[in-house]
């Protein structure tokens, strides 16, 4: 029989990822994302604003929903696209947001809550290699 104590626990652990889950699929929620390169050089700075809506459109598996680039202020295209439909996902409290309508060429922002801010890695993912190409944050606005 479970004791007390590790009830409390079993219950502070589940409270705590919720807590992540929701801050992070807050509908309508604004957030200003940074990706960095590698040398961490600012190359993208946008206000970004996480939907409900599903986005039915990704190649890959998963509960995917949409992303929306409300401005931006620093673009590159090139090194990550604003300009395409970005989605977002939620699983085991950590978030990835990214590029996934273009199968087997994803761009993935993984990263776990600190707070009031999501920190984590930029990655280009296809089948079976992963490349490490930057580092991002999200800070969600008042």
């Amino acid at each position: 029989m479970p004791s007390f104590s590790s009830h409390k626990f079993s219950v502070a652990v589940l409270m705590s990822g919720l807590a992540i889950y929701g801050q992070a699929q807050e509908v309508d929620s604004r957030w200003q994302l940074r990706v960095t390169d590698l040398s961490r050089r600012v190359r993208v700075e946008a206000t970004v604003r996480f939907l409900g809506k599903a986005a039915t459109e990704s190649c890959i598996s998963g509960k995917w929903k949409r992303v929306v680039v409300e401005a931006q202020t620093v673009r590159d295209e090139k090194f990550f696209p604003l300009a395409e439909r970005l989605a977002y996902e939620l699983e085991n409290s950590e978030l990835t947001l990214g590029r996934t309508t273009v199968c087997d060429d994803y761009l993935f922002l993984s990263g776990k809550s600190k707070g009031p801010m999501i920190q984590g890695t930029y990655k280009g993912v296809s089948i079976g290699t992963s490349q490490k190409l930057g580092y991002f944050s999200l800070t969600k606005m008042p």
